[in-house]
C-alpha cells in the first residue's frame, strides 16, 4: 500500500476512534507492525498524533488549524490540479511570491524547470526547488513556525519593503464573500498583507473546503484579489463571481 494512502487511513481511523493500536492496524492494512510504528512516529513528528505504548492517541490541538501532515493527505488530487493551473499562469522570467501550505507545495512541484525568480514563504517549497538550476530562489528571514515551516515575523515582513514582484500566489485558510480572505494566525496575516502590497497581482489558491470558511485573522478584502483558482463549483463560487472576483475552476 502506498505510504500516502496508508497514512491517510491512519488519520481517518484516528478521527473516527480517537486512538490507534499498532497490532490491529497492521492486520487491517495488511502490513507489518514495524511499518505502522514508523508511520505513527512520522505523524507524531508532524504533530498529527501522540504516541503511547502500543499505538497512538488523538492530539488535543490548542488551535483550530489541523497540522500540516494531516492537511497534506486531504484533497490531494484537487490540490495538484490547482497547483498545475497556478503554475501555468506564470510566464518565464516572472518574479513571484509563493505562500506556504499544502496547496502551495503543489505549485512549487509544478514550477520545476521554469526560469523564474521565486520568494517562498515556506521552507518546504524552498527545499523542493533548492537544486533546480532554472529557478532563482530568494529567502526571507523570520521566525520558523514549527510543523508548518512557514516564515513570519518582522524579518519576513521587511523583505517586501524594497522588492516588487509580478505575482503573489496566496494560499488562503478561508475565503468568504463577506469577510474576504482569512488565516488562522495574526502573524501569518501580517506577512501576507506585506506580500500583497509588493505584488502586481494576487492569485489565491484554495480547494473547495476553504470557500465559505472564516478563520481568526483577516488578511484582506476580495477587492485585493485578482483571481481565485479552485476546484469548487456551485453556489459558493458563483457568489464570489457575483462580487466581481474572477474564478478559475479546475
Amino acid at each position: 500500500m502506498d505510504v500516502r494512502i496508508r497514512r491517510q487511513a491512519l488519520i481517518d481511523a484516528m478521527r473516527r476512534d480517537g486512538e490507534l493500536q499498532v497490532r490491529q492496524l497492521a492486520g487491517d492494512l495488511g502490513c507489518s507492525e514495524m511499518t505502522i510504528r514508523r508511520d505513527l512516529d512520522a505523524l507524531e513528528r508532524d504533530g498529527a498524533v501522540r504516541r503511547v505504548h502500543g499505538g497512538a492517541v488523538r492530539v488535543n490541538l490548542r488551535r483550530s488549524e489541523p497540522p500540516y501532515a494531516v492537511r497534506a493527505l486531504e484533497a490531494v488530487e484537487a490540490k495538484r490540479r490547482i497547483g498545475r493551473a497556478a503554475a501555468e499562469l506564470i510566464a518565464d522570467g516572472e518574479t513571484i511570491i509563493l505562500d506556504s501550505g499544502t496547496t502551495a507545495m503543489e505549485v512549487a512541484r509544478a514550477l520545476h524547470g521554469r526560469p523564474i525568480t521565486m520568494l517562498s514563504l515556506g521552507l518546504r517549497a524552498q527545499m523542493e526547488l533548492a537544486d533546480d538550476s532554472a529557478v532563482r530562489l530568494i529567502a526571507t528571514g523570520g521566525d520558523v513556525r514549527p510543523g508548518e515551516l512557514s516564515l513570519t515575523g518582522e524579518l519576513a515582513e521587511v523583505a517586501f519593503e524594497r522588492l516588487r514582484f509580478d505575482t503573489y500566489i496566496l494560499g488562503c485558510c478561508g475565503i468568504d464573500a463577506r469577510e474576504g480572505l482569512t488565516t488562522h494566525l495574526p502573524a501569518d496575516a501580517r506577512v501576507q498583507r506585506a506580500a500583497i502590497k509588493s505584488a502586481r497581482r494576487t492569485v489565491v489558491i484554495g480547494d473547495q473546503s476553504k470557500l465559505g470558511l472564516v478563520t481568526f485573522s483577516h488578511v484582506c478584502d476580495l477587492s485585493r484579489v485578482d483571481l481565485l483558482i479552485t476546484d469548487a463549483g456551485g453556489e459558493q463560487a458563483t457568489d464570489l463571481e457575483a462580487l466581481g472576483l474572477a474564478v478559475h475552476r479546475v
